[in-house]
């Protein structure tokens, strides 16, 4: 027990544990096991867990953690410590979206991820666990010890940005390969009208060398001249007769 007591009376022992935790082991194993994929995804949510844990956990050890105004510089550095490694997992997600789709879309999923990612994480986690707290114990005359309530309802709404995140990532995806399917087809039908010009073009060669290739036929050229002698001998013919 004293070991425990002692560790308790670390200053920002709430912070230590949390960096270690979800900054360094989870993303570790993430990458050891070569999910990088999970990664991307998992990045902006440490903002929701933050604040969770902040607004749930005991305030000696995680009233410093993520502030959503902080005053002092401990809670300043490291709320916007999360903030950033937030940022940086909602980039990486834009950068993967643009190399399959086009940059409007990528623009679009990126601001939507962006409100979903901290406004809902940090606003919308504290409107919906206050009036959680306070509609239960109005209501209901139980024992919430260690704020389990505050904790289910905090992780179920995790698991509602996750969701909006996974929707918002399929309707741009779709809209996405709308374009793209919309810009092949033009291409295509560039590219056809383009090798109809060139087999015109051809045809057209060819008729005009066939053409030239009959002029220069020295057969031809002897039927003409047979006729055009037999027309001069008719000629001559006619004039001794009159």
């Amino acid at each position: 027990m004293d070991l425990v007591t002692l560790c308790l009376k670390i200053p920002n022992l709430g912070i230590l544990l949390y960096y270690l935790i979800f900054v360094v082991i989870v993303p570790y194993i993430l990458i050891y096991a070569n999910k990088l994929s999970v990664l991307k995804f998992y990045m902006p949510i440490m903002v929701a867990f933050a604040h969770l844990l902040t607004k749930v956990g005991s305030s000696e050890m995680f009233s410093s953690l993520y502030q959503l105004n902080p005053v002092e510089f401990v809670p300043f550095l490291s709320s916007n410590f999360i903030n950033v490694f937030s940022l940086f997992g909602i980039l990486w997600q834009c950068i993967d979206f643009s190399r399959k789709y086009n940059l409007t879309n990528s623009i679009i999923y990126g601001i939507l991820l962006f409100i979903v990612a901290l406004p809902f994480a940090r606003v919308g986690l504290k409107f919906v666990l206050d009036h959680v707290d306070k509609y239960l114990k109005e209501k209901t005359k139980m024992e919430y010890k260690y704020n389990w309530h505050l904790i289910v309802f905090g992780l179920l709404y995790i698991i509602f940005i996750l969701g909006i995140q996974a929707i918002l990532m399929t309707l741009v995806g779709f809209s996405g390969e709308l374009s793209v399917a919309s810009i092949n087809n033009v291409n295509n039908v560039n590219n056809l009208d383009k090798d109809i010009q060139k087999l015109e073009n051809t045809n057209l060669k060819n008729n005009s060398n066939k053409s030239t290739n009959n002029g220069n036929n020295p057969s031809k050229k002897f039927v003409n001249k047979f006729m055009l002698s037999n027309i001069g001998n008719f000629n001559k013919r006619m004039r001794k007769n009159k």
